[in-house]
C-alpha cells in the first residue's frame, strides 16, 4: 500500500493505483489537460472509500509506502483506466495531413510566390 499526499491531504491506496496515478500526472502536461479521477482508498479505520481528485498539468503528488493490516481496496478498474489514459496521452499519433514544402522567395511555375502567397 502507498500513502498519496495531495493538496495537504493524504489517502492510502494500492501500490498499483498510486503508481498509475503518478504516471498519469506526469503525462497530463503533454496535452495541457486536466482530469477528474476517482480512486478506491482506505479510511483510517480500514474501510473502503472513494477519493475524487482533479489532476492537471501542475498537480504535485507524494507517494510513500505504508504498511497496513487492512485489506487492499479493489483498484483493478481504476488502475486499468489510469494506465489506458496514460498510454493515450503518451502515444504520438501521426499527422493526418501531408507536408508541402516550397523554397523561400522563389516563384513556382504558375506565378504564385511560395513565400508570400502573392
Amino acid at each position: 500500500m502507498k500513502r498519496v499526499s495531495y493538496c495537504g491531504k493524504s489517502f492510502l491506496t494500492t501500490d498499483g493505483a498510486a503508481d498509475a496515478l503518478l504516471q498519469l500526472a506526469v503525462a497530463l502536461p503533454v496535452c495541457n489537460s486536466s482530469e477528474l479521477l476517482e480512486l478506491p482508498a482506505l479510511t483510517d479505520d480500514g474501510h473502503t472509500m472513494l477519493v475524487q481528485l482533479v489532476v492537471g498539468p501542475t498537480s504535485e503528488f507524494l507517494s510513500v509506502p505504508e504498511k497496513t493490516r487492512a485489506k487492499d481496496p479493489d483498484t483493478a478498474d481504476a488502475v486499468a483506466y489510469l494506465r489506458e489514459r496514460t498510454r493515450v496521452l503518451t502515444t504520438r499519433a501521426e499527422p493526418a495531413y501531408a507536408y508541402a514544402y516550397a523554397d523561400a522567395g522563389t516563384q513556382s511555375n504558375n506565378g504564385w510566390d511560395d513565400l508570400y502567397g502573392l
